[in-house]
């Protein structure tokens, strides 16, 4: 009797395993740690759907996996991406008509609005709009000690240069380069001379020193408080997050000019589209974008929500300057360039051996723990297979 229990246990048990993968599924390919996963939860409650996340740590990851024909209903690039996604006919153009709890006419944030025009209307024009929803979007600063950095050292990028303090470089070829192209004078950070990209990576050369380090996702532990670096370059939105945690954080867009972006949502080729329109409609409704930026820091696409957030009582009053994000005289979107792109990372590459630095780019704590999670998968159904295989000796 009680084998036959047991047996009928291990059936229904199977069955309900089983129905987990039953259903529709949507492959949402996204940043790590960019997403509510409460949202998610409620979303696939409401809908009767399955969500698979799968994490990307670069937009260069991000396109060789879509190109390489991996399946996905959704992804969450940044606008060069989307450039490049565009270009090389990767992706679906977006049916407005579908999006029905967002109208770009009306409910884009002032600031977002200024950088899809600035992106639409310069040489070269792209209209993000065709092909993307937007997600967040926001710029890259620095963010200090303020118990540390003297105010009259906050004037421009060359504060990375500045060896009475500790200084942490973000670890990518962009966001170290824009720094550099910016401080250095340089007339665009995506068409430089050969003598501006020259002086910018003699920049980078002087401001890597044996006492500075890069870093990636290690900034959320450096910068909690007690700060183990005084000074870090740093996307707006983990600002946000930090300053919230740490009260003597300050954050600082050097008036050289900045990289500013938009992150927005793309559907694959071969998607499935109303799926993917089902969530963005979910993930832009009001309390659901407002629920989602305060969880993940980043400026929402939502006017209403964006002007409610900086309202007095709320959550992001205190931090104006790194989530009311406009775009100024000196600010640029990065825009697709390959041949650039290519330059950047192979001198990058170069300066962070030289410095005696590992030179894996974008290899941060989410990578790692991810890393360490498949091998103890993997290790554990090594050893459950070789467990199975000695009991039916």
């Amino acid at each position: 009797m009680k084998k036959l229990l047991g047996l009928v246990l291990i059936l229904v048990f199977a069955i309900l395993l089983a129905s987990c993968d039953q259903g529709p599924t949507l492959r949402l390919y996204n940043w790590g740690e960019y997403i509510d996963d409460d949202l998610v939860a409620t979303f696939e409650e409401e809908y009767g759907v399955r969500v698979k996340q799968i994490a990307f740590d670069s937009n260069e990851v991000a396109i060789t996996q879509i190109k390489a024909g991996n399946q996905y209903d959704l992804a969450i690039p940044s606008d060069y991406a989307i450039e490049q996604l565009a270009a090389e006919d990767l992706i679906l153009t977006i049916d407005w008509t579908k999006i029905t709890s967002f109208d770009p006419a009306t409910d884009l944030a002032d600031g977002l609005s200024l950088i899809l025009d600035e992106v639409a209307t310069g040489v070269n024009g792209f209209d993000l709009l065709d092909y993307a929803v937007p997600y967040f979007w926001g710029n890259v600063g620095l963010l200090y000690n303020k118990e540390v950095v003297a105010t009259e050292d906050l004037v421009g990028w060359d504060l990375l240069h500045n060896t009475d303090y500790k200084i942490a470089f973000y670890n990518s070829s962009r966001d170290a380069f824009m720094p550099a192209l910016k401080a250095t004078g340089a007339v665009s950070i995506n068409n430089p001379t050969t003598a501006e990209f020259n002086a910018a990576v003699s920049w980078l050369n002087t401001g890597l020193t044996s006492d500075t380090d890069v870093i990636t996702d290690e900034i959320f532990d450096a910068m909690l408080n007690p700060a183990r670096y005084d000074v870090v370059v740093a996307y707006s939105g983990d600002a946000n997050y930090l300053m919230s945690e740490n009260e003597d954080l300050g954050f600082f867009t050097p008036e050289e000019g900045s990289n500013v972006w938009v992150d927005g949502f793309v559907l694959p080729k071969d998607s499935n589209t109303d799926l993917a329109y089902d969530f963005i409609n979910f993930m832009l409704e009001y309390d659901h974008a407002l629920q989602n930026t305060e969880y993940v820091g980043y400026s929402t696409p939502r006017k209403d929500v964006f002007l409610d957030v900086l309202a007095s009582g709320g959550s992001f009053e205190d931090y104006s300057d790194s989530y009311d994000v406009r775009i100024n005289d000196n600010d640029e979107v990065y825009r697709y360039n390959s041949d650039l792109k290519e330059q950047m990372d192979t001198k990058w590459q170069e300066i962070l051996a030289n410095k005696g630095f590992d030179g894996e780019e974008g290899l941060g704590t989410g990578t790692i723990v991810a890393i360490i999670v498949i091998g103890v998968l993997v290790i554990s159904s090594a050893a459950f297979s070789i467990i199975k295989k000695r009991r039916s000796i």
